[in-house]
C-alpha cells in the first residue's frame, strides 16, 4: 500500500475526529507509520485515547481500504487526499480534511466559489432573496457551494443548476446515503454539472455531530460564505463562524426585526458581516485578482490578469521547482505566515504554483 491508500483507511476510523488525524500525522510522520506502531505509543498524542488506537490497531487496513475504494468506483466516484490533487481553497485552511470522496469534477474555475447557506425552513423573503442572488453570482462565474439540506441550500443547488453554472454539494454522511431522502435526484444530478462530496466513508450515516464538520468545509472550498436566513441557533451561523475562523469573508442578507428567521443574519452584521443586496456586495469585498478574474456568464473565459502586487512577487521569487515549507516562505520574505498563506492562494488561483501535501509549495 502507498501513503494515499493507508491515508484513506485512517479517515475510515477518523473521519469524525480531524484535530486526531492530523496530530498523529504530525506525531509518527505518515499514515503509513501510523499504522505501524505500538499500542502503547499512542498515549503521547492529543486527542488519541485508548479506544482509538485500538479501533486504529484493528482495522484491517489493507482489505478496508481495497473495499472502500471499490466501494467508491461502482458509485461513479473517486476518493482523493492531501496527498493528491486537491481543491486549492480547501487545501489552505489549517486543518483540512485529508480525505475527500467526490462524485462528479471539481475544476480549476470552482476556486471562484461562494458559499451560500440558511435556514431549513425559508420563508418567501428568504427564497426570493436566494434566487436573485444565486442568480447574480452565477452570472458573474462564481460556483455555488452549499450543504444540500432542505430549505436555502437546496433551492441555491437548484438555482445554480437553473442558470446552467456550477455547484458542488456537501454532505454531511457518506455518498452511499440520500439525505434528505426528499433530495435524491437533486443529489444525483448535482455532478453532472459540479460535484457532490463527502468527507465521511461512504456508508456514514447523517449524525448530528457530522454537519459542524460538513460545514467547515464549504467554508473552507469557498472565498466567502453568504447567510441568506438563519435564526438564532441555525447551523448556517456554524458555517459562518468557521469562514470567519479560516480568514474568509462572511455576508449576510439583512430581515425584517420581527422575523425570527432574520435574528441570525441581523446579529452576523452587527458583529461585521458585509451586508448583501446584491452580488456586487460580495464581489466588492473579494480580491482584486477575483474580481479581474469574474466575467459575465455566457461565453466568459476565467483568465486571471498576472499583473502581481509587490509581495505576491516577493514570494514567488523565493519558490522554484524545489518544494518549500511555508514557514520558509515566510522566513525568506519577512512576512507574517497568515499572509504569507493568503499570498499563496492568489498565486495558486492563477496558476503559478501548486501545493503540495504538508504545507509544501512548487513553481507550476
Amino acid at each position: 500500500m502507498n501513503e494515499r491508500e493507508y491515508l484513506i483507511g485512517l479517515n475510515l476510523v477518523l473521519s469524525q475526529q480531524k484535530s486526531s488525524f492530523h496530530n498523529l500525522i504530525s506525531a509518527f510522520g505518515s499514515a503509513k507509520e501510523v499504522f505501524r506502531q505500538r499500542r502503547s505509543n499512542f498515549s503521547s498524542v492529543k486527542g488519541i485515547g485508548e479506544q482509538t488506537a485500538e479501533n486504529i490497531l484493528n482495522l484491517s487496513v489493507e482489505k478496508e481500504v481495497e473495499k472502500e475504494i471499490l466501494g467508491a468506483e461502482k458509485l461513479g466516484a473517486r476518493i482523493i487526499t492531501l496527498a493528491d490533487d486537491f481543491p486549492v481553497n480547501l487545501k489552505s485552511i489549517f486543518d483540512p480534511p485529508p480525505v475527500l470522496y467526490v462524485k462528479g469534477e471539481m475544476l480549476r474555475e470552482d476556486l471562484l466559489s461562494i458559499g451560500v447557506v440558511g435556514t431549513r425552513l425559508a420563508t418567501t423573503y428568504g427564497e426570493t432573496a436566494t434566487r436573485r442572488l444565486v442568480e447574480q453570482l452565477v452570472d458573474r462565474g462564481f460556483t455555488i457551494i452549499s450543504g444540500l439540506a432542505r430549505g436555502i441550500d437546496q433551492l441555491a443547488h437548484q438555482i445554480a443548476l437553473k442558470q446552467n453554472g456550477r455547484t458542488i454539494a456537501v454532505l454531511g454522511n457518506g455518498l452511499r446515503l440520500y439525505y434528505p431522502p426528499e433530495n435524491r435526484k437533486l443529489q444525483d444530478r448535482i455532478p453532472k454539472f459540479g460535484a457532490v462530496i463527502s468527507q465521511f466513508p461512504l456508508k456514514t450515516r447523517s449524525e448530528k455531530y457530522n454537519f459542524p464538520i460538513r460545514n467547515q468545509t464549504i467554508s473552507g472550498l469557498s472565498l466567502g460564505t453568504l447567510v441568506v436566513e438563519a435564526g438564532e441557533k441555525s447551523g448556517a451561523l456554524i458555517t459562518a463562524s468557521c469562514s470567519l475562523e479560516i480568514g474568509r469573508d462572511v455576508f449576510a442578507v439583512p430581515g425584517k426585526i420581527d422575523s425570527p428567521k432574520s435574528k441570525g443574519t441581523n446579529y452576523l452584521i452587527k458583529q461585521g458581516a458585509k451586508l448583501v443586496e446584491t452580488a456586487d456586495d460580495i464581489i466588492s469585498e473579494l480580491s482584486v485578482e477575483v474580481q479581474q478574474a469574474l466575467q459575465p456568464k455566457n461565453g466568459y473565459q476565467k483568465e486571471l490578469i498576472l499583473n502581481l502586487a509587490r509581495d505576491e512577487q516577493q514570494v514567488l521569487d523565493v519558490i522554484r521547482e524545489e518544494e518549500i515549507h511555508i514557514d520558509s516562505v515566510s522566513s525568506q520574505v519577512g512576512l507574517p505566515t497568515h499572509l504569507v498563506s493568503g499570498i499563496l492562494v492568489r498565486l495558486e488561483i492563477k496558476g503559478l504554483i501548486r501545493q503540495l501535501a504538508g504545507k509544501l509549495f512548487v513553481r507550476s
